[in-house]
């Protein structure tokens, strides 16, 4: 649900529909959306566990990195459709990437993005 409200914001602040571009994402884009990613994975399954102080803190944090990365690409022109893309396409990426060699990032270091504040 909140993905579909940033991505309806995003849609908002573009000011309607930009001309259709394939963008590839700047590597700070890049490690920004792969922790949002991460972030929203750990409260899916800090909620399956039972522990929804850590689930809402993860779901924040994924929230707060996913606007973020969303002004960064709305500034870049890229397109709302194109942004909802690419979050679906990362949160299945980092769902098969993450804890593993093949992580381009160290999910350690994602909460130094948002000053790894609770």
């Amino acid at each position: 649900m909140r993905r579909l409200v940033t991505i309806t914001l995003l849609a908002i602040l573009a000011g309607g529909p930009a001309l259709a571009q394939e963008t590839e994402v700047p590597p700070e884009v890049d490690r920004v959306l792969w922790c949002a990613s991460a972030f929203y994975w750990l409260a899916g399954s800090a909620e399956d566990s039972g522990d929804a102080i850590e689930a809402e803190m993860y779901d924040r944090w994924s929230q707060q990195l996913l606007d973020t990365a969303g002004t960064s690409l709305t500034a870049r022109a890229v397109p709302p459709e194109r942004i909802e893309t690419l979050i679906t396409a990362y949160d299945e990426r980092v769902l098969a990437e993450i804890g593993t060699q093949s992580a381009p990032h160290d999910i350690a270091r994602c909460p130094e993005l948002i000053g790894g504040l609770p």
